[in-house]
């Protein structure tokens, strides 16, 4: 039987060359792992922003609570429920991630999502982006790599979107340049391809082996 909440999580997530690799479709019955949006430790990917609770997020800009409940609407009917009542807010305000993850009673939790918006310069906030596990897995790679260079740059102005994007399928941009994230999903190993530009230039790139296992053993032709 084909697990739905899984494949509404393949079609909904966004993977660059998902059509490619599935030859037709794909149903996923295995365990995409346990996948965590890393606070607490050395990896802490969000350690440059704030962490604000919904009431403080929402109280005076209620733009960016209209705009957060539409957002999470699609998310909600495919099975994403909210990490708890709190965002992440850049130091200037203009970002705001809101966490939420996929939970299922056979395979525990499979997705971790943020959620990001940004505000325009009329004051308006809008969805920019949102980034998956394997988004997230990626990232922490790469600011793990770049840590050497944490204290002449501000490396979330590398990894996170900028409050405000062109539109790019295969990416975001940045408050310092941009970066395209394409993952391929496969039985044994699952791939994420980062590239992080400085303008023009390529600082950053690599290919990285999720540690997370999609599994199918059932193909539709």
């Amino acid at each position: 039987m084909i697990n739905l909440a899984r494949r509404n999580f393949i079609k909904n997530v966004g993977f660059v060359g998902a059509a490619t690799l599935f030859c037709g479709s794909m149903a996923a019955q295995s365990t995409l792992g346990n996948f965590s949006i890393l606070e607490n430790d050395e990896d802490n990917i969000l350690a440059p922003f704030s962490k604000i609770t919904f009431f403080d997020a929402f109280l005076l800009d209620q733009s960016l609570a209209d705009c957060y409940k539409k957002s999470i609407l699609n998310w909600e009917k495919i099975g994403y429920a909210c990490s708890g009542n709190y965002c992440f807010s850049s130091s200037d305000g203009l970002l705001k991630m809101f966490p939420m993850h996929l939970q299922t009673e056979a395979a525990g939790k499979v997705d971790d999502v943020l959620l990001c918006f940004g505000k325009d310069s009329d004051g308006s906030w809008k969805s920019v982006r949102s980034l998956s596990g394997f988004d997230l897995e990626a990232i922490t790679v790469a600011m793990r790599d770049l840590n050497i260079y944490r204290n002449k740059v501000n490396l979330s102005h590398y990894l996170f979107p900028a409050p405000t994007q062109k539109l790019n399928p295969y990416g975001y941009d940045t408050r310092k340049g941009s970066i395209s994230l394409q993952t391929n999903l496969a039985a044994e190993h699952t791939v994420t391809k980062i590239i992080i530009k400085e303008g023009t230039s390529i600082v950053y790139q690599k290919e990285i082996i999720s540690k997370h296992n999609f599994a199918a053993d059932s193909f539709v032709a």
